[in-house]
């Protein structure tokens, strides 16, 4: 552990053949800036041993494992809003201890151009037209939309975290587009780069500190696990706080087992942290400030309630109209390609989304209504927990799926997976990753619980681990990750290829075989 903590604080040496493997596919990029349609179309590949484009919206950990699986087959190139990859998940310790920040974060080109042998756009997405196989880049610095062409196409855009606020805005995800940086609460700060981001977190700890010293009241909404741990932090960094925590649902970490519920519950109270159920938020009626004991009022709310979309460059046809935060997510068959609301495919099926962004469960298209609540819901696939490692399963999906894909279209031995193993003939369908029932909470840095084995069902799974095991836990959990993502560490980046490639399955629903 003590040397993967050595590798976080990361400095880049650039080797030699990784800056001529970025030099073979930049032309990617640059052939992509200012093109016309015409020029597009030219710029396609001619043959079927010319290795065929992959454009990749979103670079977080579902981007970042597309760009791994498929580097060696495609010519990959990855766009994102701002200029840094950062760990979500750890997040939220950054802003009572800004220092944690520097080893969630680091530059995309960096671990792309120069390690992975990737391109990287530093642009947002404005539209994605599949009748030309372009998306609409306004990139960073420059006056004009970019026309960049495609072969394939993997949305992972993510979601928000704050359904009440319009723009979804929260200081657990960077305000990067432009139409949500105009009416920004933090507009003065530019969290495109990776310095705005860093001032944004000191400027919230500052804030913090502040409350702290004048024992202030804070509201969190939300008692899920991000909620959770949050109000934890908190009261070990800033033990002057007044902290309450408030959900609609009858208790905390409501979807998980009651065992977990309960000593998350048992520990909150030991230290002197107030839990309101069963109460909606309104921020302007005074019977909820009353029913959570605040008749003042906070001095601070924050909103960690649930997920909201944020897919704005998607047409309406392929966006749902219901689920968390009021729909807007992108639709998926079984094989992780986007559909349209009326079951066809969108874009010839060479347009795949994975990660956050999609829709909560995949339908069943060959279920009828159900007459009966009792009855089993119609979906192929039921709900998909948004968390890391389902993102970043089905980022591994999406690609075993594009290259059986490509193989069908255009011959493709280069696609084989191993040597000995024969080539994928036909799409295989995604299913729920076991890892999607697996949650580490920290309550603080010394405590927490890991559940492992939920499912859909209210209550499901097993309390795994609890106390300073499970703190230890997560924190190996966070760090072997980011190692991973930056590439810099051989047995982190081993460890986790092994989790997402296990070839045999025995949890979750997968097949047993899943090669």
């Amino acid at each position: 552990l003590k040397s993967f903590r050595a590798s976080r604080i990361w400095h880049y040496q650039e080797p030699e053949h990784c800056m001529a493997q970025a030099q073979t596919f930049s032309p990617l990029v640059s052939s992509a800036v200012a093109a016309t349609p015409e020029q597009v179309r030219a710029a396609a590949p001619k043959s079927s041993s010319e290795l065929r484009r992959v454009l990749i919206i979103g670079g977080g950990l579902a981007g970042l494992t597309a760009a791994r699986e498929l580097r060696r087959c495609f010519r990959v190139t990855v766009v994102d809003a701002k200029e840094y990859f950062e760990f979500t998940s750890g997040i939220m310790r950054s802003y009572c201890r800004p220092s944690h920040w520097d080893s969630l974060a680091f530059p995309y080109h960096e671990v792309l151009e120069r390690q992975l042998g990737a391109g990287f756009i530093w642009g947002e997405v404005l539209s994605l037209d599949p009748s030309t196989k372009c998306v609409h880049i306004k990139t960073m610095f420059a006056e004009e939309e970019d026309v960049v062409p495609y072969d394939y196409v993997i949305v992972a855009g993510g979601c928000r975290f704050n359904p009440y606020s319009p723009t979804g805005e929260s200081p657990w995800h960077p305000t990067v587009h432009q139409q949500d940086r105009l009416v920004s609460e933090m507009r003065h700060l530019d969290e495109r780069f990776l310095e705005g981001r860093r001032r944004r977190i000191l400027e919230e700890h500052h804030s913090l500190t502040q409350l702290n010293e004048r024992q202030a009241k804070v509201l969190i909404v939300g008692a899920g696990f991000m909620g959770v741990e949050w109000a934890c932090d908190l009261r070990h960094y800033f033990p002057g706080l007044s902290i309450t925590l408030t959900d609609i649902l009858p208790q905390c970490l409501y979807s998980l087992p009651d065992k977990a519920s309960a000593y998350c519950e048992e520990y909150m109270r030991s230290r002197d942290i107030k839990t309101v159920y069963g109460t909606k938020y309104d921020k302007d009626s005074t019977v909820y400030w009353e029913k959570v004991g605040l008749p003042g009022g906070a001095d601070k709310t924050y909103i960690v309630a649930g997920p909201k979309s944020s897919n704005y460059f998607m047409p309406k046809p392929v966006l749902s109209d219901k689920g968390p935060g009021g729909g807007g997510w992108v639709m998926i068959n079984k094989y992780l390609q986007v559909m349209m609301r009326q079951g066809v495919l969108w874009g010839d099926g060479c347009i795949f989304a994975v990660g956050d962004c999609v829709a909560h469960a995949i339908p069943d298209g060959n279920a009828k209504a159900k007459a009966s609540s009792e009855e089993k819901p119609p979906w192929e696939i039921p709900p998909v927990p948004k968390t890391g490692y389902s993102a970043e399963q089905q980022a591994v999906h999406a690609a075993r799926n594009l290259r059986t894909l490509d193989a069908q279209w255009h011959g493709g031995a280069n696609h084989r997976l191993c040597f000995c193993l024969p080539m994928p003939t036909t799409l295989k369908a995604t299913w729920y990753p076991w890892g999607s029932g697996v949650y580490a909470i920290s309550l603080g840095p010394h405590d927490g619980c890991v559940v492992v084995g939920n499912k859909e069902k209210v209550g499901s799974g097993r309390m795994w681990l609890r106390g300073l095991t499970a703190a230890a836990q997560k924190e190996l959990i966070e760090t072997t990750k980011v190692a991973q993502c930056r590439g810099d560490h051989y047995l982190a980046r081993f460890l986790w290829f092994s989790i997402h490639h296990w070839p045999i399955n025995l949890c979750g629903r997968g097949p047993l075989l899943s090669l």
